[in-house]
């Protein structure tokens, strides 16, 4: 189902797996008892331990189906059926089959169930490249991508699941950057960009950490979209990203000009449910609707935007710039009518000065990947094209499975010199890269 571009595919939103003894193998021998790891317990089930304690989220990683029972099952939920009560859905882990919650670009929606399990066992053969790098530049080949920047699974968590404990988030951030630069590199080849994390829950092993990572030649850093953690006198409270308490790792950032890619991940927004009569200890698989539509995605991407604009960031570090992975655009046209509208007023930044519109800001400062089946031209008619790129979301379950079906399904009607600048170019002016 591959379908041949003309030109190669930059993709903004990707996904490398990491290997689940990771942490185990790469954490400072000190911080051994605080890393992350899976077990299986006395059921049977593999368990997700952080630390000593299980996940709060309550499920394992997302993979391609382990036999012939997970097939069916998903040969039976993958084309349309996942919106039911009963169904599986995105973010409550388990096997899963990639393209599996779209619907318009949905791959399974129009074949049979003997064709359903053939696509399915095809992505599970292939699983063996989504975390294998030299496997995974050949699956990039099929696939028409050139370079992409590549997310991971469990880091993105850390800060929820060590919430109370600052030095395991720590911790086992550094084992996961480490074992990028050791095993994968943090942009091999010019063509996977590995985002060393950062977690900002102490701000002197935040320096320390990106000193490092720029050092070993990390060319993006990563970093979880909402507001900051909230340090070690108040872990279960936040902070801007933007606060000038964390100005020290903005100016290392700046001044190596390196890029910034921050991700949807697991926050503790719920906790505003107590004043909307919902649970505010509700984990993101038991969600229901009104805490999916306030505390997930949306809000963490909206605050990320608003704190680094309206909080001086870029006045203070005009160098940072930020690609927004997996958050979507609904929000975007909203929340700069409402910056602008802000600054229009006469309001003041709290910290440095806004010397233009918001919007202008926004231009120059961020890119960001609208979902798979977004509608693409009400964004581009709000910012325009510069600041557009693809994100496949690949391999999960709410992603593409197939990349380059996104031009034909979701860009039709667009200039040529849009599409490239959407597919291409504008991620690799974003990363440096020839076009």
């Amino acid at each position: 189902m591959h379908r041949d571009l003309p030109f190669e595919i930059n993709d903004a939103d990707n996904h490398f797996v990491e290997p689940e003894d990771m942490y185990e193998r790469y954490i400072s021998p000190r911080f051994r008892d605080k890393a992350v790891r899976f077990v299986r317990g006395e059921d049977g089930r593999r368990v997700q331990l952080f630390g000593s304690q299980p996940s709060k989220l309550g499920f394992t990683r997302e993979s391609a189906p382990r036999n012939e029972q997970e097939v069916d099952a998903l040969a039976t939920t993958s084309a349309g059926a996942s919106a039911s009560p009963e169904g599986p859905k995105p973010g409550d882990g388990g096997a899963r089959a990639p393209g599996m919650f779209l619907n318009r670009l949905n791959p399974y929606k129009d074949l049979d169930e003997p064709g359903r399990k053939e696509l399915i066992l095809e992505f599970k053969r292939q699983e063996a490249a989504w975390g294998d790098r030299d496997r995974r530049l050949a699956l990039m080949d099929q696939q028409g991508i050139h370079a992409a920047i590549m997310f991971p699974g469990h880091v993105l968590s850390l800060e929820y699941e060590f919430q109370a404990d600052v030095d395991a988030i720590h911790a086992n951030a550094r084992a996961y950057n480490r074992w990028v630069h050791e095993e994968v590199g943090y942009a091999h080849q010019e063509r996977m960009f590995l985002p060393p994390y950062i977690p900002l829950a102490d701000v002197d092993l935040a320096v320390e950490e990106v000193e490092r990572v720029i050092r070993e030649g990390a060319r993006v850093l990563g970093f979880v979209s909402g507001h900051a953690h909230g340090g070690r006198t108040n872990p279960r409270g936040g902070r801007s990203i933007a606060d000038p308490v964390f100005d020290p790792v903005w100016a290392r950032i700046n001044e190596a000009k390196v890029r910034v890619a921050t991700h949807v991940g697991p926050t503790d927004y719920q906790k505003y449910g107590a004043d909307l009569s919902e649970d505010p200890d509700a984990v993101l698989g038991d969600f229901d609707a009104l805490q999916w539509v306030l505390y997930w995605c949306d809000r963490p991407a909206m605050e990320t935007v608003t704190s680094m604009i309206m909080h001086g960031l870029f006045c203070r570090f005009p160098d940072i710039h930020v690609c927004l992975a997996e958050q979507g655009t609904p929000w975007l046209p909203y929340l700069l009518r409402k910056l602008d509208h802000a600054f229009q007023m006469g309001r003041k930044a709290r910290w440095g000065d806004l010397d233009r519109r918001p919007r202008e800001i926004f231009c120059e400062h961020f890119v960001v990947a609208p979902f798979p089946e977004e509608n693409v031209q009400r964004v581009i008619a709000e910012v325009g094209i510069e600041p557009i790129v693809f994100g496949s979301d690949f391999p999960h379950g709410e992603g593409l499975a197939f990349p380059s079906e996104y031009v034909e399904a979701q860009l039709g009607g667009l200039p040529e010199n849009q599409v490239l600048a959407i597919m291409r170019d504008n991620l690799a002016s974003f990363l440096g890269l020839p076009h």
